[in-house]
């Protein structure tokens, strides 16, 4: 059995190396997969993913992002940051910024209560900013699985630099499954439809992870992205995939040995 499972992260590994090199999107950063749920105490994460190809047109993509999270035994909180770059033939040709926050009341029943704010500038999806205030509930399913549902106002300005703000609803369903030893799969599906406009504007994505623990601090995900935006930015399309190699290590231990 053991000869099966080593295997198998052999040809994972594998698969995390050489999607390293193929991707023309930009990695999405997915909330639900990093939480430290249930984790006392201060906690920081260091996730890099870098691609690149090479040929007719050199293409590089770069991207690094910081996360903290200050958990007790009633709360829950925690801060993303993510810089991402884009060049072409060794030239610079875009730049993202991508902040999150959340504090999170633990209730009782398995139901939380969570408020965030987000803030991004990202010309690869054709937006020059992007910002989002909101709350709602985090209701456990099973030990794994999850489902938030909660309101969002959204705020956003195109490459024209025209703004337009939207009121949403907002739904996610999240699960992970051990496939193998340090091996997970972890879907999520978010569905956010505007409250004016359920059925013309809305947003949908799935994402897929697939994480592989090294050890106690180090893991490598490769994670697939497929999202719909039935009303997208001046330029933009309605549906973006994206597919990224991401190696995360925590960087608590540091200070705690």
């Amino acid at each position: 059995m053991s000869q099966k499972i080593n295997k198998l992260q052999c040809l994972t590994m594998a698969a995390f190396s050489l999607a390293s090199f193929g991707v023309l999107g930009q990695a999405i950063v997915n909330i639900e997969d990093l939480r430290r749920e249930g984790q006392v105490g201060f906690f920081a994460n260091i996730t890099a993913s870098l691609d690149a190809s090479r040929g007719n047109r050199d293409r590089d993509f770069s991207s690094i992002q910081l996360r903290f999270d200050n958990n007790s035994d009633e709360t829950e909180s925690f801060l993303i940051l993510q810089e991402s770059k884009r060049k072409s033939n060794g030239k610079p040709i875009d730049n993202s910024t991508f902040m999150h926050g959340r504090y999170v009341f633990i209730g009782d029943n398995l139901i939380n209560w969570e408020i965030f704010a987000q803030y991004s500038e990202n010309p690869f999806r054709n937006y020059n900013k992007r910002s989002v205030l909101g709350g709602g509930i985090r209701y456990e399913l099973t030990p794994t699985a999850r489902f938030g549902a909660g309101i969002l106002q959204e705020d956003e300005v195109n490459l024209a630099n025209q703004s337009k703000t939207t009121e949403r609803l907002g739904f996610y369903l999240h699960n992970a499954f051990e496939i193998a030893e340090n091996i997970y799969l972890q879907p999520t599906i978010y569905f956010q439809p505007s409250l004016n406009d359920f059925e013309n504007d809305y947003k949908a994505s799935m994402i897929l992870a697939l994480n592989f623990k090294v050890n106690e601090d180090f893991i490598i995900e490769m994670q697939y992205s497929s999202s719909h935006d039935s009303d997208p930015p001046l330029l933009a399309e309605k549906a973006d995939e994206s597919i990224s190699t991401r190696f995360s290590y925590d960087l608590s231990r540091l200070w705690k040995d």
